[in-house]
């Protein structure tokens, strides 16, 4: 009976020559009698030898980690029908060399079919994982002490500093002097730093799952949130919608308003009435799309940002202000990075800054 092409091709010499280079990647194929090839590449994954597999299949259960094994036979034995149904399959595990040293391995398995339908072949690849697995815990283990972090910010710094707050406007009400408004405003920014630091902890999570935003209806809902008085928003183009996380999505206008407003404001900038869209105001933002890119942006008519700082605006502590917590942009650039999407700084036709966030997902 003729071979199919698939297994023509794991016959050939040449193939198994081009397979053969690859150090942490082993090729494999099986059939009911058993192994029938397995690259030289298995015995610096496994430490043990190719002659020892192909003579005795059972050494994939003997390096399998303890916890681990079951699954190995299982899948070995293909107890759930998926290969022979012709379905293919991909597992991680570990495994344990004969000098006792641990490895991760990602193995492939894909049923191959005669010519006359029936899965007569397997053909694996098992991958070393390894260093990809160790980067994955240590992310892992460095979420769960971020985790930890965010909620002792959340409760045990917010409790006290609340107590302290409500102290504050009892003695506020009794005396009035310049050192009580300055205690106010250092506990206001400890509030605005905790809850900048909380934003930037859960940005990871909450970007995991998109669904279809409205930029126009966001935006606005976040400028109703991030207005302190002190701005005004431009009437905002027909925005259309992406595919992103709403939330996230309402935090970068949020954070974009409120550093327009805090840090481009000037107490002398006229305003005309019949250009205000929520009371009098001294700094205009405006949202729209870009022109050449799939993306958006938000510009300000302030006092902009001096183009040797463009680089350096979204690290950890930069601002413009000393009232500043140096977390808005950087919350930013976190959600523009949990989306995959770049962001720019710019300069405004006016002056001011403009904040450019490209390569978005448009929604269909």
């Amino acid at each position: 009976m003729p071979h199919s092409f698939e297994q023509q091709l794991t016959e050939r010499a040449d193939f198994r020559d081009f397979i053969d280079q690859f150090d942490s990647v082993a090729v494999w194929s099986a059939d009911e009698s058993g192994l029938s090839y397995m690259s030289p590449a298995f015995e610096e994954i496994f430490g043990r030898s190719v002659e020892d597999i192909l003579e005795d299949m059972s050494v994939f259960i003997e390096a399998a980690h303890p916890d681990d094994r079951d699954r190995v036979v299982a899948v070995m034995e293909d107890s759930d029908d998926r290969l022979r149904n012709g379905e293919s399959y991909q597992m991680e595990s570990r495994i344990i060399r004969p000098d006792g040293t641990l490895r991760w391995i990602e193995a492939r398995m894909l049923p191959l079919h005669g010519d006359s339908g029936e899965v007569t072949e397997v053909v694996g690849v098992t991958i070393d994982i390894t260093d990809r697995k160790r980067t994955e815990l240590e992310l892992e283990r460095q979420n769960e002490r971020l985790e930890r972090f965010a909620n002792i910010l959340s409760h045990d710094l917010r409790n006290p500093l609340t107590t302290a707050k409500g102290y504050l406007d009892l003695a506020t009400d009794k005396y009035s002097h310049k050192y009580l408004d300055v205690v106010g405003q250092a506990l206001t920014r400890i509030e605005e730093i905790i809850t900048d630091v909380l934003t930037l902890s859960r940005v990871g999570k909450a970007a995991e799952t998109t669904e279809t935003v409205d930029l126009e209806a966001t935006a606005r809902e976040a400028w109703l949130i991030a207005d302190e008085g002190r701005g005004r928003l431009e009437a905002v183009d027909d925005l259309g919608a992406i595919e992103a996380d709403r939330s996230l999505v309402g935090q970068l206008f949020e954070n974009a308003f409120r550093n327009a407003i805090k840090h481009g404001s000037t107490d002398s900038r006229p305003v005309a009435d019949d250009s205000v869209e929520h009371g009098s105001r001294d700094v205009t933002v405006r949202v729209g799309l870009l022109e050449e890119e799939n993306g958006f942006f938000v510009a300000d008519d302030g006092v902009g940002i001096p183009e040797s700082e463009h680089e350096q605006v979204f690290e950890a502590g930069y601002s413009t202000s000393e009232k500043g917590t140096g977390y808005g942009l950087l919350i930013i650039k976190e959600i523009v990075d949990a989306h995959g999407w770049d962001v720019r700084i710019t300069d405004s036709t006016t002056g001011g800054v403009r904040l450019e966030v490209t390569d978005v997902a448009v929604a269909e």
